[in-house]
């Protein structure tokens, strides 16, 4: 682990893990602004001026352009883009707060509508686990054009997030964008596939539980590293309510 200071980029790979929490890559430089998450480089996400221009081939940003404020989702992707070399791509996954209203419509109860809200909005376990951000395919979209970002490949996950990605272009067409679909029965690859006579309400819920399991285990170990004293009370409470809530729904 280093910082901006002492940093050297040709020591690293060409392609980055932004805001890599404790999911660390091999091949890739691993960036996120918490040290307790021992990343290669503690830097922040939206300002990586140590990181040289068109030199990177490959950006992963997963679960991480929800954690900021709404004003900084553009200049975060503006600033990645400087990154890449024409043709590099970004591979981002982000929440989408459609498939998320889609799945809290689908019970009505108190434990099911928390933990949908859980996921939109975060553990808030720790400082930087908070969700400040969603998104729907039409503001993703419209935010990666923007930024010299074509579009390849968008589809739901877990069925309240979107995978996306995008490759940098200095050859964009200004004219309108076409949909893809984001429908509720178009499932992610990893999810198998539903009867012919079944509707997307019938889904499997697994994917979907499995996925804010995740969640929880990654604030879990967060507070077993290196956590500010002051924020654990407030962690360990935040975590435990939200991890009550979703296990009476999971076994349910």
């Amino acid at each position: 682990m280093t910082d901006s200071k002492s940093f050297d980029p040709l020591d690293f790979p060409d392609r980055i893990n932004i805001g890599c929490g404790f999911d660390h890559r091999d091949g890739y430089l691993n960036v996120d602004f918490q040290d307790f998450h021992d990343p290669d480089l503690v830097a922040d996400v939206r300002d990586l001026a140590m990181l040289p221009s068109d030199h990177y081939t490959e950006i992963v940003a997963q679960d991480v352009l929800e954690h900021l404020e709404r004003a900084e989702v553009d200049p975060a992707l503006v600033e990645w883009a400087r990154l890449l070399k024409t043709g590099g791509q970004i591979f981002l996954r982000v929440p989408d707060i459609m498939g998320v209203a889609r799945l809290i419509a689908r019970e009505a109860t108190v434990e099911h509508h928390r933990t949908m809200l859980h996921a939109l909005f975060g553990t808030q376990a720790y400082n930087g686990d908070y969700h400040h951000a969603s998104f729907t395919e039409l503001t993703l979209r419209r935010s990666l054009h923007d930024a010299g970002f074509e579009i390849s490949d968008l589809r739901p996950r877990d069925q309240w997030m979107i995978d996306c990605v995008a490759t940098k272009s200095d050859t964009l067409d200004p004219g309108p964008l076409p949909l893809l679909s984001l429908e509720p029965e178009v499932l992610a690859p990893d999810q198998s596939e539903p009867s012919e006579d079944a509707s997307p309400d019938d889904t499997p819920k697994s994917t979907t539980t499995d996925a804010i399991a995740e969640r929880f285990e990654s604030a879990a170990t967060a507070l077993s590293r290196r956590v500010p004293d002051d924020f654990k009370d407030k962690a360990r409470g935040a975590l435990r309510s939200g991890r009550d809530r979703f296990e009476k729904l999971r076994k349910r």
